[in-house]
């Protein structure tokens, strides 16, 4: 019963509470179903507390290049630089590289903060390709986080960097793009003189015109590189076991040749997904020395197997990067209709301009001043194109190229300030002698500091390489000094009472002043 009577009391009182409040409470207007239906979202006065007369707050999509201004983008940077210069595309401290140049311009164009350029990690900074020492580019992609609170970006920042480098546009990308990662393709350009691929028999000057059949010979050498192979002997520092030595190469071509300044010259291009250091220039230098006649096609076969095989370098001089590809990113999300696909060909007129003004013609006007191409060349019959073997020609070549460098050395000293002839300078011919003859395998060797400084001429004071055939007053020939009663071999002077050590006979003051000059680079 009590159980009965709190139960009536409760409902009493709960029917009270509602009559005193239902009464003064405001209508809450209904709600219609059939305006924002689906969306969730109910129509705004102007004041954005009310209802508005069919009228909403639109919501605006930031275009392309527009966002908060102080919101960071992915986007993709194209750039032509000339490296002429510079040490390279990638930060090398206390060494002028492209990326250096590159940062303390977006610095100053206010669109990453200081601390970005330092670590540039914290803005998702990639390049697409890495270019060596002196390598030109005309189409090299960076990907990065920057802000775009400027209409004219490009402008802005272009007004920070020198006129040998150039952005040429940006556009949005993805938030995952890597322009490294992404490539999937890369080609390059080598431009030379075509004197390069003249018979080795052949005289040639910058008059030299390519003969017919000569390009054609080309493209049939270049077409061996197609497909995937092993190019550790095309590098440095990489095993044949190496997985990363094998690089597929798309397509290989020697464009004709054209005149410019008086010279004929020719264009290679060469499309690959990969590349390594050194990888396009030593392909380069192999093809030449088969076409000019030096080695024969198994020359590539031998190349491509375990063995270390000593292949030529052409310079670097002709070599640029021309294009990145990024044909799958373009595929998944160049036409999702939010997304660029990342290609420049409405730049193509600008890149043309710069690649004339800054690139083509400083190839130019340095061959015909350096004469680079030719001073290779010159060079090639010093390579065995051949297993690699201890005391081969690679070592005989650099103990000539030492003694050029000393010669090169006494010169620039002997035009500075012209020293009397002393026996200093001749026991370090001599001993630079020794390192010639040694690296030539020659058991006829001329250890005596008294008459092996005339094993190289004393009128060789100009630079130029000692040759025996070359005559001269003052030049003897090592083997006719054996017949003079003024030279002994070693062995023989062991047997005399006179004999000394050959390590004895050499003059320790001459020993001090080799090594003072090999620490001032002239080894």
């Amino acid at each position: 019963m009590f159980r009965r009577v709190l139960g009536k009391l409760s409902h009493r009182l709960k029917t009270l509470r509602m009559a005193d409040i239902l009464p003064g409470s405001p209508e809450v207007p209904p709600v219609d179903k059939t305006s924002n239906a689906g969306h969730g979202k109910r129509e705004l006065n102007e004041d954005g507390d009310g209802p508005h007369d069919g009228i909403k707050k639109q919501k605006t999509e930031p275009g392309p290049m527009q966002g908060r201004v102080d919101r960071k983008r992915k986007v993709a940077m194209l750039m032509a630089y000339s490296g002429v210069g510079y040490y390279g595309m990638q930060i090398n401290p206390g060494f002028a590289t492209i990326e250096d140049t590159l940062c303390k311009a977006l610095v100053a164009a206010g669109v990453i903060p200081q601390e970005h350029a330092v670590n540039m990690q914290k803005m998702s900074f990639q390049r697409a390709a890495r270019t060596d020492k002196g390598v030109s580019a005309l189409g090299q992609l960076v990907s990065l986080k920057m802000t775009l609170n400027q209409e004219n970006i490009v402008g802005a920042i272009n007004e920070h960097l020198p006129d040998q480098i150039r952005v040429i546009g940006i556009k949005r990308a993805t938030k995952g793009f890597n322009s490294k990662n992404h490539c999937s393709g890369r080609s390059y350009i080598y431009m030379l003189p075509t004197y390069a691929f003249a018979p080795v028999e052949k005289f040639i000057d910058e008059d030299y015109r390519v003969a017919d059949g000569i390009i054609d010979r080309v493209n049939g050498v270049l077409q061996n590189f197609k497909g995937t192979h092993n190019f550790h002997n095309y590098t440095s520092g990489i095993k044949p076991n190496d997985p990363s030595a094998k690089r597929y190469m798309v397509s290989l071509e020697c464009g004709q040749p054209f005149v410019r300044d008086n010279v004929e010259f020719a264009i290679i291009r060469i499309k690959g997904q990969s590349f390594m250091m050194h990888h396009i220039r030593k392909m380069i230098g192999v093809t030449i020395a088969i076409v000019r006649g030096f080695a024969g096609e198994e020359l590539l076969v031998k190349a491509w197997g375990k063995e270390k095989v000593d292949i030529p370098k052409a310079p670097g001089l002709g070599l640029m990067l021309e294009q990145l590809h990024y044909d799958a990113y373009n595929k998944k999300f160049g036409s999702d209709g939010m997304h660029d696909p990342i290609e420049w060909t409405e730049f193509q007129s600008t890149i043309e301009e710069f690649a004339e003004k800054y690139i083509y013609s400083n190839i130019v006007k340095t061959e015909k001043e350096e004469r680079s191409m030719f001073h290779w060349l010159m060079t090639l019959p010093n390579h065995s194109f051949d297993v690699r073997e201890p005391g081969s020609t690679t070592d005989m070549y650099k103990a000539m190229r030492n003694v050029e460098r000393l010669n090169e050395s006494l010169q620039k000293q002997s035009e500075e300030s012209p020293p009397e002839p002393t026996m200093e300078h001749t026991t370090d011919r001599s001993e630079a002698s020794e390192t010639l003859e040694n690296s030539k395998g020659d058991n006829k060797q001329c250890h005596n500091t008294s008459t092996a400084n005339t094993c190289i001429s004393a009128s060789n004071e100009n630079g130029s390489h000692p040759d025996k055939n070359s005559k001269g007053t003052e030049e003897i020939d090592c083997d006719e000094m054996k017949n003079s009663n003024e030279s002994k071999d070693c062995d023989e002077m062991k047997n005399s009472d006179e004999s000394k050590d050959c390590e004895e006979i050499k003059d320790p003051e001459s020993e001090s002043n080799l090594e003072r000059d090999q620490n001032r680079g002239v080894s």
